[in-house]
This record gives C-alpha cells, sequence and structure tokens, in this order.
C-alpha cells in the first residue's frame, strides 16, 4: 500500500481504538505522514495487544520512563498519568511509581565502585565482615543473587549500600504499600532499559528480581518491547521545531 492510498482518518480511528486516546502530537505527525502513525501504532500496540501486562500497569510504566532524571518528559508524563488515573490509579500508586524510579541515581556509585576495582583490584574494603555479610543478605531478598558489581560495591562500602537498599524498599514498606515487589521490579526494569539509559546492569539486576518475584518471561519481555516506542518521542519533540522553522518568514 502506497502513502496515497493510506486514508488518514482510518488511521486516527484505529489509533484512538487501540490507543485510548488522540492529541495535537498525533495530528500533526498524521499530517506528516499517515504511514508513519500506522507503523507507529502497530509498533507500539503490540505489547498490548498480547495482554501480559493490564491497561493502567502499562500506563504506570510510561509515567516511570517519562520522570526518570534521564528523561523528564512533562508532556509524556501529564498524559500518561492521566490515562493512568483514568484506568483507576490513586495518587500512592502514582507516588510509589516516582518513589521507586528514584532509587536508580544509585548507580552512579555502583558504576564508580567497579571502575575503581579494575584499576585496583587490590584494593581494601571493608573491615566489618559481619556487617558486609549481613548487607549481601538483605539484597538478596530484595534482588535475589549478588552480582559482581553488587558484590564489589558491597565491599567497597557495605553501609552506604545499606542505605540504598533502605531507600530502594521504603516504597514497598507498610500495610498502605501501593505496589508489589514484582511491579517494583517491572518499574524499574523499563527505566533502565528505555532508550534514555539502556543501562545493562540495571537491567539483570530488575528483570532476575522481578523473574524471582513471580514475573513471567513474557512479562519481563513485554516491559521492554512497550517501552521500546518511546523513540517516538524524537519525533514529538522535534515536528513543531521544525513546522515553526519552515513557517518562519524570510
Amino acid at each position: 500500500m502506497t502513502e496515497k492510498e493510506i486514508d488518514p482518518a482510518s488511521v486516527r480511528a484505529e489509533f484512538m481504538r487501540r490507543r485510548g486516546h488522540w492529541n495535537n502530537d498525533w495530528e500533526a505527525m498524521l499530517g506528516y505522514s499517515p504511514a508513519y502513525v500506522a507503523g507507529y501504532l502497530e509498533f507500539s500496540a503490540y505489547v498490548a495487544d498480547r495482554g501480559t501486562l493490564s491497561p493502567k500497569f502499562r500506563e504506570l510504566l510510561y509515567v516511570a520512563t517519562n520522570c526518570t532524571p534521564t528523561h523528564m518528559f512533562e508532556k509524556g508524563l501529564r498524559n500518561h498519568a492521566r490515562q493512568a488515573v483514568a484506568l483507576g490509579a490513586t495518587r500512592a500508586e502514582l507516588m510509589a511509581v516516582v518513589a521507586t524510579v528514584s532509587a536508580m541515581g544509585f548507580f552512579s556509585y555502583l558504576m564508580t565502585a567497579q571502575a575503581v576495582a579494575e584499576v585496583d583490584p587490590g584494593l581494601p574494603g571493608s573491615t566489618d565482615p559481619a556487617m558486609t555479610a549481613q548487607v549481601r543478605a538483605d539484597h538478596a531478598v530484595l534482588f535475589g543473587d549478588v552480582q559482581e558489581e553488587f558484590a564489589t560495591g558491597i565491599r567497597l562500602d557495605p553501609d552506604f549500600h545499606a542505605r540504598w537498599l533502605d531507600f530502594a524498599n521504603a516504597p514497598l514498606l507498610g500495610p498502605g504499600a501501593a505496589l508489589t515487589p514484582k511491579e517494583a521490579h517491572l518499574i524499574s526494569l523499563a527505566v533502565h532499559v528505555q532508550c534514555t539509559q539502556l543501562d545493562q546492569t540495571g537491567a539483570r539486576l530488575h528483570a532476575r528480581a522481578a523473574l524471582a518475584h513471580g514475573a513471567t518471561i513474557e512479562e519481563v519481555l513485554d516491559v521492554a518491547r512497550l517501552v521500546a516506542s518511546m523513540g517516538i518521542h524524537a519525533m514529538v519533540f522535534a515536528l513543531p521545531v521544525i513546522d515553526d522553522l519552515f513557517g518562519e518568514k524570510p
């Protein structure tokens, strides 16, 4: 089918049926290329068609990826938070998602600890073996086995690692906790694999932890498939700028 044979009205209607929303960004893209919007629809709706992740949880994943410190896309955050609420999400759930995302800053230390240990393999670590053992055990409760990168960080500074564990676990504490451990790890997985982050250490950590807390392999893969569509934000960001450029008078 050629571009001229694709009916923009049909693309718009199908998008609204399958994605549940439409806005000026999509209308502008439709003006650029109905084939592009139709192709994006098939790509982005793939996970919804499979049904492994609920509509509300898909929106919570998008809330997470739009509010990460490496993205901070306010328009996307507002749109997906609004859609999550329309699907039944509570303020507590939205805040738990944001709190979970905020723990990702720890990986700055983790990367540096690994780099330092590679430069000086004989670097002495903590002089408190009991504390080190306890932190490793606490880490295993949350995440499963202690991977090499985390073992290095724990060895060099178990006290700092323990404080991160408390911070990362805080959204899951108390009778009013709005996320299950499985959901929290799937959300953390999304922010580590999104195109603005692409952190393999975080991906391995949270994929394994999600599986250990009851996620299926297809759920884990569908989180990655879902956030793979975030590349569309290049178009959302650039199209109005380009339109303004060519609409300017000499």
